[in-house]
């Protein structure tokens, strides 16, 4: 406020109660599982399938894959759960690691470690090598790319091939070839480049030649995948995948992971979605052992046809049937129930009957049944209390999301009683919107601190939500005259 001295009308715009919500989403999923190729250990975010094969490449046949017993998982499921609505997703390619007891440094360090490794071909020159040439991931993919070196007086075309993909490059030695690969902007899809013993020299004359080196590693094991959850921590993921893993022991991972990032120390509030593993009969699904409102535990496997195999007939475990009801999930607002919705499968591994279906929603199972299509039985999680209905943990992580988001932009203001009303106006337009949305039936909310909580810095929140319910039961009672 300027100083006060000739009359006249100063204004003060306070902009504190025009605070509102940012953009809340509670679809985005997160995966780890293996892959033909792509970068390993690192977080990729995707928007469609066409992007995740671009990335990760194709999934090899189920029935006979790359590396025996250990078909690659991360984009045979990312085609379930973008065929059932999924939108973004952050996925992290995992591999076979070398065990070195060091995990803090293997996590910083992932490339170090893969059992993985990339193809990759040493440009000669006349005295040595001009450059080396890498693949920009591990894999025996790209032993399928191919180099070739043609005289263009003074200088040599550097010619890289791999699939539908092309790239030349005109250089006078080794070190304009280093440069124009790993251009940020121009350079290389395929490989990176680093010096040779030589690169000041020109590359040699060669016909096409293919790369070398590159290995596979799809034997990643539940440690693996753990790691691999690690990367997401910290990423706007909301729906856990652990691709093609099953079994008690990826699902204590699932289950430490979403309770340790849903904290208010990381604040990521999260589900993970499991499945029951190939062939397993109803007494061991019963036995998993689950009870907990940010696990889904789906069952049973699904079937589908392998592009990988001729478009052949496979049968799935449950953690695929996972990944497409992750998709189906992520597709819908989070008060929206999965109850009687249809899932995008061709079949399923098991048709259980109603005595049985009744016995897996009764334990707190997510069971899919065949009637006009392939439905969920009930919506739910593996929790018998509060958090039972999937939609009412979504609500509330919505809630807790949005008015994390509302709140954030007060810390370091005044906590004085002017601020704290323009908070409790902030946090009351999100919560309203949900009551709009049907996502609340209402709520009530209150924003105070005592003395000392004003010295100490602290303005409580108080909220009370009312989460609408969807119908699981009609009641009908006919009267006959």
């Amino acid at each position: 406020m300027p100083e006060l001295i000739l009359p006249g009308v100063f204004i003060e715009v306070r902009a504190e109660a025009l605070i509102v919500s940012g953009a809340i989403t509670v679809g985005n999923i997160g995966i780890v599982g293996t892959a033909k190729r792509g970068p390993v250990g690192e977080v990729t975010v995707l928007g469609s399938y066409a992007e995740a094969r671009e990335m990760f490449g194709s999934y090899d046949a189920f029935g006979s894959p790359e590396t025996a017993n250990h078909p690659l998982t991360l984009v045979r499921a990312l085609e379930l759960a973008y065929a059932n609505g999924a939108t973004t997703v952050f996925a992290v390619r995992v591999t076979g690691t070398e065990d070195t007891g060091d995990v803090e440094n293997f996590v910083a360090a992932w490339g170090k470690f893969s059992k993985a490794k990339k193809a990759f071909h040493n440009v000669a020159s006349a005295g040595g090598i001009a450059a080396i040439l890498r693949a920009k991931s591990p894999g025996v993919w790209a032993n399928d790319l191919t180099i070739s070196v043609a005289d263009a007086a003074p200088n040599v075309t550097v010619t890289l091939k791999y699939s539908a993909i092309e790239e030349t490059y005109v250089v006078k030695d080794g070190n304009e070839l280093l440069a124009k690969v790993n251009d940020l902007v121009t350079g290389s899809v395929l490989v990176t480049a680093t010096v040779g013993n030589q690169p000041t020299q020109k590359p040699g004359v060669i016909n096409e030649t293919k790369f070398t080196g590159g290995v596979n590693s799809n034997d990643a094991n539940d440690t693996d995948y753990g790691l691999g959850l690690d990367q997401l921590q910290n990423e706007n993921a909301q729906i856990i995948l652990a691709a093609g893993r099953d079994g008690a022991t990826i699902n204590s991972k699932l289950q430490s992971h979403v309770e340790t990032a849903s904290t208010d120390k990381i604040k990521r509030d999260r589900i993970a979605v499991t499945g029951s593993a190939l062939g397993a009969k109803l007494p061991q699904i019963l036995a998993s052992g689950l009870n907990n409102g940010r696990m889904i535990f789906v069952t049973p496997g699904i079937k589908t046809s392998d592009a990988a195999d001729k478009g052949k007939e496979v049968i799935l475990s449950g953690a695929y049937a996972a990944a497409a009801v992750a998709g189906a999930i992520s597709a819908r607002d989070a008060h929206i129930s999965l109850t009687n919705k249809t899932i995008a499968v061709s079949g399923l591994e098991t048709k259980f009957t109603p005595a049985q279906l009744e016995q897996l929603v009764t334990g707190r199972f997510l069971a899919l049944e065949q009637r006009q299509g392939f439905r969920v039985v009930k919506g739910i999680t593996t929790e018998d209390g509060a958090f039972r209905q999937i939609t009412t943990r979504r609500i509330v992580d919505y809630a807790k999301f949005g008015v994390r988001s509302a709140s954030e932009p007060y810390i370091g203001l005044l906590n004085n009683d002017r601020v704290r009303k323009a908070l409790k106006g902030s946090i009351n337009g999100f919560l309203a919107g949900m009551v709009d949305d049907e996502m609340l039936i209402s709520y009530e909310l209150d924003v105070t601190a005592t003395r000392e909580e004003e010295i100490r810095g602290i303005a409580k929140v108080i909220l009370t939500l009312r989460p609408t319910f969807s119908i699981d039961f009609i009641k009908v009672t006919m009267f006959l005259g």
